[in-house]
């Protein structure tokens, strides 16, 4: 089949978007993870071998770990991960716990926009009064800028949950809630092992 030009250059868009979509706070996540484990043994070794050090390792790691959070929520939302209790309303039957769940997304949207902004304001201000990291000299913002890419992702993650949940109100609560991505392609993660995402796709089917 021939495809003109721009047809090939919004596939190969589509395909882009697909893979941030599934692999962008996970991958960001396994590098911040590796990098402070690495960075704090280096540092403990450093330490208590060679009696030396950095003095900046235990802040940098401090600041990564605070970005892996923001990402780590993100990813959460992403996925419907989230801790929540369901007692109460699965008493009000499959369309009254759908509604709820809706309107808490809706309601977790409203707060990662306020927080959103405030972060935003305060980055604002931190360029402002030039306030600076104790040990490496750099703006706070390298660590506070964490909020705003953080609640970003979040906000978006939320409306994708939103617009998911909508659209498949009329469908099973299980594919309706999505838990774990679990049709969304939260196992095509780039670097799970094959083995494990195939058998876990299995898992998935016998479970319908």
């Amino acid at each position: 089949m021939y495809l003109l030009p721009h047809e090939r250059r919004m596939i190969v868009v589509k395909n882009i978007f697909k893979w941030l979509d599934i692999n962008f706070e996970p991958l960001c996540m396994a590098i911040l993870f590796y990098a402070i484990t690495g960075l704090v043994t280096l540092q403990v070794i450093l330490r208590f071998v060679f009696a030396t050090g950095f003095s900046w390792g235990e802040e940098v790691a401090r600041f990564m770990f605070v970005w892996l959070m923001y990402f780590s929520i993100a990813y959460a939302t992403r996925n419907q991960r989230h801790i929540r209790v369901a007692f109460v309303i699965q008493k009000f039957g499959d369309r009254g716990h759908k509604m709820f769940l809706i309107l808490g997304d809706i309601i977790f949207l409203a707060f990662s926009v306020f927080v959103f902004l405030s972060s935003i304001r305060l980055c604002q201000s931190v360029i402002k009064y030039q306030d600076m990291a104790v040990t490496i000299h750099v703006s706070l913002n390298i660590v506070y800028g964490a909020g705003v890419v953080g609640f970003f992702l979040i906000i978006i993650r939320l409306i994708q949950s939103i617009i998911w949940k909508v659209k498949r109100f009329s469908e099973a609560m299980d594919v309706f809630e999505n838990y774990a991505g679990k049709y969304s392609g939260a196992e095509a993660v780039c670097f799970f092992p094959r083995e494990k995402a195939t058998a876990e796709a299995g898992s998935n089917k016998e479970e319908k």
